[in-house]
């Protein structure tokens, strides 16, 4: 059970569609006979479309070589599991760009020099950060993130009192967004239904607001329920027990990432923290962390950690798509590493390293040899039968 705004920004596709509503979703398998699910899905594949050009854009802001910044966003547009979880009706395609957007919004307010522009920025950053809340509550990253890029002291201009108010600016545009969407969810459905099991509204847009955050809790951290699809946090890296979606007439889709991303982004985050831990108490550094503002350099690593640590006190079963955003964050650590040890160079393909150029040219492999259970493309019998005793 999630806050409304995501499943609300789902629903803008259908609406634009002339969709009047009528169609049963009582159970996975009910025929979408009202409703072209197309409908359902140009939303979230549009966000989903947008993911790698955010990926791309921030590794620039935080002054990325253009190889390195296209390793990234290369790495997220070739991630199956990234592209099959957008292409759903799910909502970790708005979650995903509502914190990016956020992300990209603080760190190009923190760069400019009027006040006014830095006010709207910070204003906008928030607006996101409720979206991103809103759509599930693991968006708390984004705000994390945020305060990161306004409060580090690592601008020549930096001045706590300016931060501070640049702060309540994203903060603002935060509760603007985070409740608007509550009351919108309130007016839209005022109607009684199935879904006041979780508490039937009484009119009164704030106590039930506070009373469905209650049952949202409640419902999801006393989740007791297995699911032979679930998987443990420590196996998401590694691609752990991927997520069965359908299978029928000698096709199936498997929610799995692609593993020149998944594997090569784990193996190359190890190798970040170890050398960012080995520099740190060496009393060093990475290559140009001594450069003002390269504590913003870290920003990828420290919005893996703080997406990906609360998942190991979370009890309930969880599922492999709860690491695609923590998947975002690993990408641009070991892109901006790329960088830190000259692999990523000035010039064309060829002057690049050996490392990057092969990683540029086994991600579109690795897609394609994924693709048949991303896409549910035919496959043989006996191919479909090891799939199915592997993954399960």
């Amino acid at each position: 059970m999630h806050p409304p705004h995501g499943k609300l920004l789902a629903a803008l596709g259908p609406k634009l569609g002339g969709y009047q509503g009528g169609q049963s979703f009582e159970t996975i398998a009910t025929p979408l006979d009202k409703l072209d699910p197309r409908l359902l899905r140009v939303v979230p594949a549009l966000a989903g479309s947008l993911i790698p050009v955010l990926v791309f854009l921030i590794l620039t802001q935080l002054g990325a070589s253009a190889w390195a910044a296209l390793l990234g966003g290369w790495a997220a547009l070739f991630d199956n599991a990234l592209l099959l979880q957008t292409r759903v009706l799910a909502l970790e395609g708005f979650l995903i760009l509502a914190m990016l957007v956020a992300i990209s919004l603080a760190l190009a307010a923190i760069h400019q020099r009027s006040r006014l522009r830095q006010s709207l920025l910070c204003l906008g950053a928030g607006l996101c950060v409720g979206i991103a809340v809103g759509t599930k509550f693991t968006g708390l990253t984004s705000a994390a993130l945020v305060a990161f890029i306004l409060l580090v002291p690592q601008r020549p201009d930096y001045r706590l009192g300016r931060s501070l108010g640049l702060g309540l600016c994203a903060a603002l545009g935060a509760l603007v967004a985070y409740f608007g969407g509550w009351v919108m969810h309130f007016t839209l459905l005022d109607q009684p239904g199935p879904g006041d099991i979780w508490g039937a509204p009484s009119g009164d847009m704030l106590r039930d607001i506070i009373d469905i955050h209650r049952a949202m809790f409640k419902a999801n951290y006393g989740l007791s329920a297995t699911h032979p699809n679930g998987s443990p946090w420590w196996g998401w890296p590694w691609m752990w027990r991927p997520i069965y979606y359908f299978a029928g007439d000698g096709a199936a889709i498997y929610l799995v990432g692609n593993p020149v991303v998944w594997w090569g982004s784990s193996v190359g985050l190890l190798l970040v923290l170890w050398a960012t831990v080995r520099h740190s108490i060496a009393g060093g550094g990475l290559r140009g962390q001594s450069a003002p503002g390269a504590m913003f350099r870290l920003l990828p690593l420290v919005g893996f950690l703080v997406s990906f640590l609360p998942y190991l006190v979370i009890p309930r079963v969880m599922f492999l798509y709860h690491y695609l955003p923590s998947l975002m964050f690993a990408i641009m650590a070991v892109a901006l590493w790329f960088d830190q040890l000259g692999w990523a160079r000035p010039g064309g393909f060829q002057d690049q390293s050996r490392a990057l150029r092969w990683l540029l040219v086994l991600m579109p492999v690795g897609f394609l040899l994924m693709s048949p259970l991303t896409y549910g493309l035919p496959l043989p019998d006996w191919l479909l039968g090891v799939i199915s005793r592997v993954v399960n």
